[in-house]
């Protein structure tokens, strides 16, 4: 598995173009949405915290979990802009649920973990994809989207939601790219799987990790890595690991190549599926 090497000429295709950036007024959202500006791209950002400084950007007041506020963030874009070429659904929060330990209300009846972080993280992010497919599709370019997944995809976590927010980003992400790709909407889908990162997703972390001796890079990192996915036109349907300021792509580089040596010769699940769903078209 190789390094890739992300220069600004890969960055350059931004100009021109028009970005929505969920979450864009902090942490990594925000240092994607200063690099895209100065790329010579619009962009739009949709965050429930307005941006601390003034900028290029126009702003939208959005709370991701509603799905008014989202709709509202495409179409201020489309009718600002005329349509839009990148998304990047990177919105999220930090891990709120206890599963081991249950709340009681007033009237002592148990309370359900707090779903906060998997309708955040997840669901946010379902909903921004499934917006951009529907403004992106129609348009002579398509367009590209890229969602925030993270490296406790990739590995046993104690933070459950957190995790399994985004394993869910990972599987959807790949599940809708092959669903665009196999149905010829000309719209790529990418992840990213960051590892520790200089934002808040716990409070003062970067102190946190620097006094248990863990290093960690910069929201710029990742922002390069997000434009690149958004700009390459190669790039679908890819899982970019982004750690200690590197990058490397693991869906092609491992992922595929291990499910086949699990699974041996002979179809996989979705080209049988295409066979299947051919079948039942056909009858």
């Amino acid at each position: 598995m190789s390094e890739i090497l992300i220069s600004d000429a890969d960055l350059a295709g931004a100009k021109g173009k028009v970005a929505i950036v969920t979450g864009g007024s902090s942490g990594i959202g925000l240092a994607t949405v200063e690099l895209l500006l100065s790329l010579g791209a619009s962009v739009v950002s949709g965050d429930i915290q307005a941006p601390a400084t003034p900028s290029e950007v126009l702003f939208v007041k959005t709370n991701v979990k509603s799905w008014t506020d989202l709709t509202n963030l495409f179409k201020t874009a489309k009718d600002k802009h005329g349509r839009i070429d990148y998304v990047f659904a990177n919105a999220g929060i930090r891990p709120l649920a206890n599963y081991l330990a249950l709340d009681v209300n007033d009237k002592g009846e148990l309370q359900p973990p707090n779903p906060d972080t998997l309708d955040i993280n997840l669901t946010s992010v379902v909903h921004t994809a499934s917006l951009a497919v529907h403004y992106m599709k129609d348009q002579a370019e398509g367009g590209s989207i890229v969602a925030m997944g993270s490296t406790t995809a990739l590995h046993a976590v104690r933070t459950v939601d957190y995790a399994t927010a985004k394993s869910g980003v990972l599987a959807f992400s790949r599940g809708l790219a092959r669903l665009t790709e196999t149905s010829n909407v000309p719209v790529r889908v990418n992840a990213l799987a960051p590892s520790w990162t200089a934002t808040q997703v716990l409070p003062d972390l970067k102190s946190l990790l620097s006094a248990v001796s863990q290093e960690c890079q910069p929201t710029s990192t990742v922002a390069r890595a997000a434009i690149y996915l958004l700009v390459d036109k190669s790039r679908n349907g890819e899982v970019l690991f982004v750690g200690d300021n590197k990058f490397k792509e693991i869906e092609k580089a491992i992922y595929a190549p291990t499910y086949k040596s699990i699974m041996g010769e002979g179809l996989n699940e979705d080209e049988i599926l295409g066979r299947v769903y051919a079948r039942l078209g056909a009858a």
